[in-house]
C-alpha cells in the first residue's frame, strides 16, 4: 500500500479494469497499460526475493512479512534482464530468525474491512530454522450493486500463506527455500459513463456509490498462484561466493468482467480462463577483492501460458432484444449485432530466454579513491512462439531475438557526504503480438538507451539528505498501439517508426530540522516527445501519438514526528500527501484528460505498550486514507466517438491496527 500511495512519485501503481488481480505498474512514465495479455510483456521488472514474476496477476496479494523493497528506477537490462525498460522493483522478505517469535496483527476498518497477519519463528535446529507467515484480508466493496445476491464493486478476499526455511548445513554453504501460495477473489473496478454522445445511459457524475442499475451476474474473479523457490549459497572463501537461484510458478485465473454497460455493447461481460507457469535457474559467481567487485551471472526462463477469452452479454442496451433499453437479460453469449454467438478464443504461448551477465565495479588507484567506475553486459537470447485460435482460423507467431545491453556509471565521491555521478544504460523489452490484433501479426523488441546524471548528498551532521536525478530516454521500435475505428474489440501493437524521447528530473529530500521530526519531500518532472507515427488502419498516415502515464508534475510530502517518551509507550504521528499532475491514460481515438489530484494519508501509533515484564510488546494504531475523501480519477478510456469512462479511486478509508509479538 505504500507504495501505491504515490510517495515515490515516479513510480504508479494502479488496478487494471478488468481482473482484479492484476497491477499497472509504470517508472518514469513508461509502463504497460494492457499487462493482461499473456503474448505482451511489461516494462517494469518484478522481482520477490530475487525471483522474476513474468506475470502480473496476482500481484495484488498483500505480502505477509516484509523486510524491504527496492525500486530501481531507470533502465535495468544488465543485472535483470528483459521486460526492465522503465525499472525494477524487487521484494524482500524476512528470512526465518532461528530464534522462537511470534507476532499477529489485527486490524479492522469501514467497509467491513479485516485484516489479520501471523507470523511464526520457530527455534533452530540442526542448523534449520523455520518460519510460517499467514494473511487473511477481505473488505466490502464501496460500490453497491442494486442486484440482489450479486457482488458488489471493489469487495474482495485474499488469503495466502508461506512456509520460510533456512538451513545453514555448515559454515560456508545454506539454503533458502519458500513455498508460498495465495488466492485472491475479488470484484473489479465500476467503470463510470463520464461522457455519453447517444444519451442512453446518461452521464454519472462524481464518484458513486450505488449501480446505474441492477448488474448481474457480477461474479468475483478467482487468482490462485502458488510458488517454490531455492537459493543455495556456497560461501568458497573470504572473497568468492557462489549462488544458484531455482523457481516454480503458477498461476490459475478465472475473471468474469461485467462492465455495466458502460462500453455501450449491450452489456458486455467479458469471461477469461488463464493457466500460466514458469520455470528459472540462475547461476551467479560473486567475488570481492580490495579494488574490484564483480559479479558473473547465467540464466535460463521457460513460460508456458493459456488464455481462454469469450464475451457474453448481459443487458439490452439498444432494446433491441425485449423493446426496452437497458434491460437485463439472462448471461449469453448471442451477439444481436452479429446473428450469431460470439467465438471462444484460444491463446497459448510459451518462451524461453536465455542469459549471460558480467558487471564489475573497480576503483582505480588514483584520485585518493574517491572514483568508482562500474562496467556491465549481458547478453541475451529470445525464443517466443505464440496461436490464437478463433473457430476455424488459427494464428502463429514466431520471435526469435537476442539483445546485448551495457551499462556504465561514473561516481566521484568528493567526500564523505557528496557524491556525484554519471550513468549510460539500455534495456529492452521483448517483442509478441497483441491478441486483439485482427492479423496477430507479431511485433519486435522495444528498446530503451538512457543517460542519466545525479547528486547524491548527506548534509547538516547527518540531518538532512539530498538527492537529485536528471535523465533522459531513448526508446526505439516502441511497442505503441493503434485501435480500429470501426471494430473497438481490435487494437493493432506495431513497432513505432520514431524514437519516442522522455526527459525528466527526480530530487529526493529528507530532513529532521527538530528531535523527532522527519520530513520528506519528493518530486518528478516529466516531458515526453511522441513524433507522429504511421496508422496502419490509415494507409500508414502519420498521427499523433498521446503518451500515456506521463503527467508533467509530481510529488509527494512526508511528515513524521515522533513524541517525548511516555509511561505507555511511544507515540508517533505520520502524515503523507502524494500529488500528480494532469495526464493521459489512453491514447485512443481521443486524448481524454485525467485531472490533478493530491491524495492525504495519516497514521497515530503508540507501540512499545507495557503488558507486563516478559510477555512481549503490543502495538496499536489509528488510520485513515484519502483522508478528505477527495474524489479522484487515476484512469480511464474513451470508447470511440459514443463514450468516455472513468475508474474513480478508492474514497476515505479508516481503522484500527493492533500488533502483539514476543
Amino acid at each position: 500500500d505504500g507504495l501505491k500511495s504515490g510517495i515515490i512519485p515516479s513510480l504508479r501503481i494502479q488496478p487494471f479494469g478488468t481482473a482484479p488481480s492484476l497491477l499497472i505498474v509504470t517508472i518514469r512514465g513508461n509502463g504497460s497499460v494492457d499487462p493482461s495479455q499473456i503474448t505482451r510483456d511489461g516494462t517494469v521488472a518484478i522481482y520477490q526475493d530475487g525471483f522474476y514474476l513474468a506475470r502480473a496477476q496476482g500481484l495484488s496479494l498483500e505480502l505477509a512479512d516484509l523486510e524491504r523493497i527496492e525500486v530501481l528506477r531507470g533502465p535495468q537490462g544488465t543485472l535483470y534482464g528483459r521486460n526492465a525498460t522503465s525499472g525494477a522493483i524487487n521484494v524482500i522478505s524476512k528470512k526465518p530468525t532461528g530464534e522462537f517469535g511470534f507476532k499477529q496483527t489485527l486490524g479492522y476498518g469501514n467497509y467491513d474491512a479485516l485484516r489479520s497477519v501471523t507470523s511464526l519463528n520457530l527455534p533452530a535446529f540442526s542448523g534449520i530454522s523455520l518460519k510460517f507467515d499467514y494473511m487473511h484480508s477481505e473488505r466490502d466493496g464501496w460500490v453497491n450493486n442494486t442486484a440482489p445476491d450479486q457482488s458488489d464493486y471493489y469487495a474482495y478476499n485474499k488469503d495466502g500463506g508461506r512456509l520460510s526455511l533456512n538451513w545453514k548445513i555448515d559454515d560456508a554453504v545454506t539454503l533458502d527455500y519458500t513455498y508460498e501460495r495465495g488466492q485472491i477473489v475479488a470484484s473489479q473496478v465500476y467503470w463510470q459513463v463520464a461522457f455519453d454522445a447517444l444519451g442512453i445511459i446518461g452521464v454519472e457524475d462524481g464518484r458513486q456509490k450505488t449501480t446505474r442499475f441492477d448488474i448481474t451476474p457480477l461474479t468475483p474473479s478467482v487468482t490462485d498462484h502458488n510458488m517454490h523457490a531455492l537459493t543455495a549459497t556456497w560461501d568458497v572463501s573470504d572473497i568468492l561466493t557462489i549462488k544458484s537461484l531455482t523457481s516454480y510458478r503458477e498461476i490459475e485465473e478465472e475473471v468474469s468482467t461485467n462492465y455495466a454497460g458502460s462500453l455501450y455493447f449491450n452489456g458486455l461481460v467479458l469471461l477469461e480462463q488463464l493457466d500460466q507457469d514458469q520455470f528459472s535457474q540462475e547461476i551467479q559467481i560473486i567475488g570481492t577483492q580490495d579494488r574490484l567487485e564483480w559479479v558473473l551471472g547465467a540464466y535460463y526462463f521457460k513460460e508456458n501460458a493459456t488464455q481462454d477469452l469469450q464475451t457474453a452479454f448481459s443487458l439490452d442496451s439498444f432494446g433491441l432484444i425485449t423493446g426496452t433499453p437497458l434491460t437485463p437479460i439472462p448471461l449469453t453469449t448471442f451477439n444481436v449485432f452479429s446473428g450469431s454467438d460470439t467465438p471462444l478464443t484460444e491463446i497459448t504461448t510459451s518462451a524461453k530466454s536465455t542469459a549471460l551477465y558480467a558487471q564489475a565495479t573497480w576503483t582505480p588507484p588514483i584520485l585518493d579513491d574517491r572514483f568508482e567506475l562500474t562496467v556491465g553486459l549481458r547478453y541475451t537470447d529470445d525464443n517466443r512462439i505464440g496461436s490464437r485460435t478463433i473457430e476455424a482460423d488459427n494464428d502463429v507467431f514466431v520471435l526469435d531475438v537476442d539483445h546485448w545491453d551495457p551499462l556504465v556509471t561514473l561516481n566521484y565521491k568528493w567526500n564523505e557526504n557528496f557524491s556525484t555521478y554519471a550513468k549510460w544504460s539500455t534495456a529492452y523489452r521483448v517483442g509478441g503480438a497483441s491478441v486483439r490484433s485482427a492479423s496477430f501479426s507479431s511485433f519486435g523488441n522495444e528498446e530503451v538507451e538512457s543517460f542519466e546524471i545525479g547528486v547524491k548528498s548527506t548534509l547538516w551532521d547527518q540531518r538532512a539528505t539530498i538527492n537529485i536525478a536528471i535523465f533522459t530516454s531513448d526508446t526505439t521500435n516502441a511497442q505503441i498501439s493503434f485501435p480500429d475505428p470501426t471494430i473497438l474489440s481490435n487494437l493493432e501493437v506495431t513497432n513505432a517508426a520514431e524514437t519516442i524521447e522522455v526527459d525528466g528530473a527526480e530530487v529526493e529530500i529528507m530532513i529532521a530540522p527538530l528531535p523527532g521530526l522527519v520530513v520528506g519531500l519528493n518530486y518528478t518532472y516529466l516531458d515526453g516527445n511522441a513524433p507522429p507515427q504511421p496508422n496502419p488502419f490509415d494507409g500508414g498516415a502519420l498521427e499523433r501519438l498521446v503518451l500515456t502515464q506521463i503527467p508533467t508534475h509530481a510529488g509527494s510530502v512526508t511528515v513524521d514526528y515522533t513524541f517525548a517518551p511516555m509511561s505507555v509507550g511511544t507515540l508517533t504521528a505520520h502524515i503523507d500527501m502524494s500529488a500528480t499532475d494532469e495526464y493521459h491514460y489512453s491514447s485512443a481515438f481521443r486524448s481524454q484528460d485525467l485531472d490533478s489530484f493530491a491524495i492525504f494519508n495519516a497514521r497515530l501509533t503508540l507501540s512499545d505498550i507495557d503488558i507486563g515484564g516478559s510477555r512481549g510488546r503490543l502495538t496499536a494504531s489509528l488510520w485513515a486514507k484519502n483522508l478528505f475523501d477527495t474524489e479522484y480519477v487515476p484512469y480511464g478510456a474513451p470508447i470511440g466517438a459514443v463514450a468516455d469512462t472513468a475508474v474513480y479511486g478508492t474514497p476515505r478509508t479508516y481503522g484500527f491496527e493492533v500488533t502483539y509479538q514476543f
